[in-house]
């Protein structure tokens, strides 16, 4: 049985599988993060960030680069290159379901990678909505009432988003302001 096995033909088609099967998991990451990060608390919107989907892209490319690197040759080194590419790529999906926003009634949570801003709405001194007319190219800033800020980009959060955004803080009496950019 094994006389006709051929890891140069299993990992070429391991690498074609992935290939067939990216968009999918394209397509479902934001369902499937949506659903685990929102089960808790259904009254919270989950934004996921839309560099998101082109991190789980790159993890597929990094690991169809390392099975066709093993289908085309095999000894030591590429076995600890196919490793340590194998490790990247999950790295690099792991990475992809930390960068989110979730808001709540109780509080608004920003996470972009390694850095995540927590603040409950009575924590907030006022929020600034600035826009561009005709483009995406518009900033939310949230400002606490010891200073801090943080800023979201127009393009990481969608019309509801934005909406829920300004019914919670006119609910949480903090004050909202949205005006065109200059």
């Amino acid at each position: 049985m094994f006389k006709n096995f051929s890891p140069g033909l299993f990992f070429s088609m391991a690498a074609v599988t992935v290939t067939v099967f990216a968009p999918f998991i394209m397509i479902f990451h934001p369902i499937f993060q949506m659903e685990y990060f929102s089960y808790n608390n259904r009254a919270s919107t989950f934004i996921p960030n839309p560099v998101n989907l082109r991190l789980i892209l790159l993890a597929c490319l990094v690991l169809i680069i390392m099975l066709g690197i093993l289908a085309y040759k095999r000894n030591m080194k590429i076995y600890v290159s196919g490793i340590f590419l194998f490790g990247l790529s999950v790295l690099i999906a792991y990475l992809s379901t930390q960068n989110y926003l979730m808001i709540s009634q109780d509080k608004i949570e920003r996470h972009h990678f390694f850095t995540d801003h927590q603040y409950q709405w009575n924590q907030l001194d006022e929020i600034v909505f600035e826009y561009v007319i005709g483009s995406k190219a518009g900033d939310i800033t949230f400002t606490t009432k010891s200073g801090d800020q943080f800023i979201i980009k127009e393009k990481e959060v969608h019309s509801n988003g934005k909406s829920q955004i300004y019914h919670l803080a006119k609910q949480n009496d903090v004050n909202y302001i949205e005006r065109e950019k200059k």
